[in-house]
């Protein structure tokens, strides 16, 4: 009898991490707007090429929505997320600084990923979308880094070397290069001018994780065809940003495997 409870809480407990042991949390949710005004046009089609192209790089991917997405980041700690839908769910934040869960996550490991306007501008919350502006940036982050100038963006080596599919295009959402060093920001650019960038993965001094601001415009700019984005993001993840889940335990299966045959 004590075996046999042995097997059955250790089959409970490889469940209850399988749930949230995909590799990457690929945010889309039909209850939020569909990106109107954000640039992104179809974010339910180019949430599942995402997932498409992640798997084609041998890294497990699945659609949450704004509760799953709260879910996976609770469970993975230093887990991977890309939005889709240019809005931030309310579940994990809401302009609330230190008490939103995006703050401690990204700090204690966590890597987000956006795609759509400014970062953290908006968020989504009882089915409205909610205006926090600059102020977004300045809860998360502690500094507006995002700005409205049209910038054509060309990649840089390091571009080249985690993105080989990116390519020269014109972002009116870029990244400030000077507000990221004025304040001691660590950052890799993957695409710029010199004075604006985007793609490009930045950090505060006390963050071990990383935000990914990709590919942002608004207001019918046009971004790259979804096809472009979903294979340049997941050559990202996979050739610069996978190596965080190797230190997730939920993905440790064959030793949780192991542990359950000896017990039977």
């Amino acid at each position: 009898m004590k075996r046999l409870f042995c097997f059955v809480s250790i089959t409970a407990l490889i469940f209850a991490g399988y749930a949230f042991g995909q590799d990457v949390a690929v945010h889309y949710d039909a209850g939020m707007e569909n990106g109107n005004g954000l640039a992104v046009q179809n974010p339910k089609q180019l949430a599942e090429m995402i997932v498409e192209k992640l798997e084609d790089k041998k890294l497990t991917a699945e659609i949450v929505d704004s509760d799953g997405l709260e879910e996976y980041m609770e469970n993975n700690p230093k887990g991977i997320y890309i939005i889709t839908q240019g809005n931030t769910p309310g579940t994990i934040f809401q302009k609330k600084g230190k008490d939103d869960l995006i703050y401690s996550w990204l700090r204690e490991g966590g890597i987000g990923g956006f795609i759509g306007d400014y970062a953290f501008y908006y968020y989504w919350h009882k089915g409205a979308r909610v205006t926090a502006a600059g102020a977004g940036q300045q809860s998360v982050f502690g500094a507006t880094i995002t700005n409205g100038t049209v910038t054509q963006v060309s990649p840089t080596e390091l571009g080249k070397k985690y993105i080989p599919s990116l390519k020269k295009w014109t972002s009116n959402r870029a990244s400030g290069l000077a507000v990221l060093k004025q304040n001691e920001f660590e950052f890799e650019s993957y695409a710029d001018n010199g004075v604006n960038a985007d793609p490009i993965a930045y950090r505060t001094k006390d963050m071990k994780g990383w935000f990914i601001n990709f590919h942002t415009s608004c207001c019918g700019t046009v971004i790259p065809p979804h096809e472009q984005i979903s294979t340049e993001y997941a050559e990202l993840i996979s050739n610069r940003f996978a190596e965080s889940l190797s230190v997730d335990p939920t993905r440790k299966m064959s030793i949780i495997w192991g542990q359950l045959k000896s017990a039977q």
